[in-house]
């Protein structure tokens, strides 16, 4: 694969049918490798996705939060953007796309030969059909995609037109948004098209649902799958834990065999225990605190810029991942991967810290010291933290937050919830602080729109599974990412990033607090072909949408390579 400029004007990419791609592979340890499948497959590809609870029949792609494998497995996009090497495209359903009009047209060419997994021909009326919804009903149209017209030519070509240009949204118009069957999809009514569970989805992916029973879910391979020779594995597992123990406990007795979970002592408690346990770590994100910044205390920048300057990030990292999660700037911006578009005077920039500057804020923001809290119209100033309640690394995170606020006179409630109401709460807005991490892009243009795009934020109580989950508003920055959208030229575009980084450095929409640890976790002795850091050809995160399915499909097992 052949690296491009990260805003090129069109690319064209070859999919090579080895790659392996990354999602959380692996055998179980009672399928094993030798098990053939048939048409040269092996057995069981076994993969954990942490603690999710039991599992719910949900395969809708426009669901908040439907299961893994739904994006990528399942459904596709037209094109592989890798999420770990910005500029990396490869063919998926698409072979070409070509922008015209200063960015307010895309042309797109299909692969021939593609099918449903119910047998019917993929052609370019689902291609137009799926982006027709996302035009004609508004809830739907979770990138907010300007978009104006939608033409086809023959089976296999689509033109797009926007109503004002939309390189922005290049990676999520091409590399986001999975293609849906017309034919099924539309006799769904447009009022149930969210809320649908899809149980017997119908895509183009090489995996179709064999069953789905309480923490267990199984895939089977299709014979018919457009790219010979994938999937390398007749059956893929997907196992679901109570809790990051339990999950560890799996991943590190060999029992899963592709895992993406925060092991402490990583070296000690995995990797020792086998030499063929193999370890990816690529920052693709950054883990923050999310503030409200429609309503409640966060929504006051200075209430957000207080609890930035009242935490020690360093020493969150060193005791909880062991140093393995890096120092991120005040820019949010993730580095190396887009150090092109850094703002030369920020590079040196750091957070304010200390108690000096949380009382600065706190009292610009209207609050008053009284034994030792903030107050305000004589309430204290108390928030309510949310977390997922497996994730055991956050809460020592969300612990170690609450002493060093309690020190600067603001108290934090953690609320560990199952995942579920996490993900209802992230998805309608309906929280006061979130600790989650976000990026996992290849392209900074797409990375800053997905953060603070004010287009894709809906009112508190609508659903959207697509970012800027605190529904920061900012007409400065919506200028910004405009101005970016408006042109494929670097060096135009750069003074709009810069504009963006001092924006963000001003409002903290996002309280960030370090790259986020993302340890992908691979079983060697069951599977081969995963990425690693010196063939990066895909992100090594399990649930990734959709980079998993990319690597899942090109897993192999370990005894077919002797």
């Amino acid at each position: 694969m052949t690296a491009a400029p990260p805003s090129p004007p069109s690319r064209r990419r070859i999919v090579a049918a080895g790659t392996a791609l990354l999602l959380s592979a692996s055998l179980a340890a009672c399928g094993g490798g030798g098990d053939d499948g048939g048409a040269g497959r092996g057995g069981v590809l076994t993969v954990s996705t942490g603690s999710t609870g039991n599992f719910v029949r949900n395969f809708n792609p426009f669901a908040p939060q439907p299961l893994q494998a739904t994006h990528g497995m399942i459904y596709e996009p037209l094109f592989h953007f890798n999420a770990a090497k910005a500029g990396e495209v490869d063919d998926w359903l698409g072979t070409a796309y070509k922008w015209g009009d200063s960015g307010k047209s895309l042309t797109i060419t299909l692969r021939s030969g593609v099918t449903w997994n119910d047998g019917k021909p993929f052609t370019a009326d689902d291609v137009a059909y799926t982006f027709r919804i996302a035009k004609d009903n508004e809830e739907l149209n979770q990138f907010a995609l300007p978009l104006d017209t939608i033409t086809t030519s023959g089976k296999n070509s689509v033109r797009l037109t926007f109503s004002q240009p939309a390189y922005t949204k290049e990676y999520f118009i091409l590399g986001k948004l999975k293609m849906l069957p017309k034919h099924i999809w539309s006799k769904i009514p447009d009022s149930k098209k969210k809320t649908d569970l899809n149980t017997d989805p119908v895509g183009t992916g090489p995996w179709k649902v064999k069953s789905v029973k309480g923490t267990t879910l199984d895939l089977t391979a299709r014979d018919d799958y457009y790219i010979k020779g994938l999937p390398g594995f007749k059956t893929m597992r997907y196992l679901s834990f109570s809790g990051n123990n339990a999950a560890t406990a799996a991943i590190s007795s060999g029992r899963t065999d592709w895992a993406g979970g925060f092991i402490p002592d990583i070296k000690k408690n995995y990797l020792d225990k086998n030499p063929k346990f193999a370890l990816v770590n690529i920052p693709l994100a950054v883990t923050y605190f999310v503030p409200n910044a429609a309503q409640g205390p966060t929504a006051d920048p200075d209430v957000r810029k207080a609890i930035s300057a009242a935490l020690d990030r360093d020493f969150m990292s060193k005791s909880v991942y062991d140093g393995q999660a890096p120092a991120i700037s005040p820019t949010a911006l993730l580095r190396p991967n887009f150090e092109s578009v850094l703002d030369p005077s920020l590079k040196d920039a750091t957070f304010e810290t200390g108690q000096d500057k949380v009382d600065a804020h706190m009292k610009a923001a209207g609050y008053e010291k009284s034994g030792g809290n903030w107050t305000k119209d004589g309430k204290k100033l108390s928030l309510d933290l949310t977390l997922v309640s497996g994730w055991t690394d956050y809460i020592s995170v969300a612990q170690m937050a609450k002493q060093q606020l309690k020190k600067a006179g603001i108290e934090l409630n953690i609320k560990a919830v199952a995942y579920a109401q996490f993900a209802n709460a992230q998805s309608t807005g309906r929280f006061q602080l979130l600790l989650s991490n976000y990026g996992y892009t290849p392209d900074p243009r797409a990375y800053y729109d997905q953060l603070l795009d004010s287009a894709i934020a809906p009112a508190i109580g609508k659903t959207t599974n697509v970012g800027n989950y605190g529904r920061y508003r900012n007409p400065t920055v919506d200028k910004a990412l405009a101005a970016i959208a408006d042109t494929t030229d670097l060096a135009k575009q750069k003074p709009h990033y810069y504009t963006i980084q001092r924006e963000f450095i001003d409002g903290m929409p996002l309280i960030p607090l370090f790259a986020a640890q993302n340890e992908a976790e691979f079983n060697g002795n069951n599977v081969t072909g995963y990425p690693t850091e010196d063939k990066l050809y895909a992100a090594p995160s399990v649930w990734l949408d959709p980079d998993g399915g990319w690597v899942a499909a090109r897993l192999k097992p370990a005894t077919s390579s002797k």
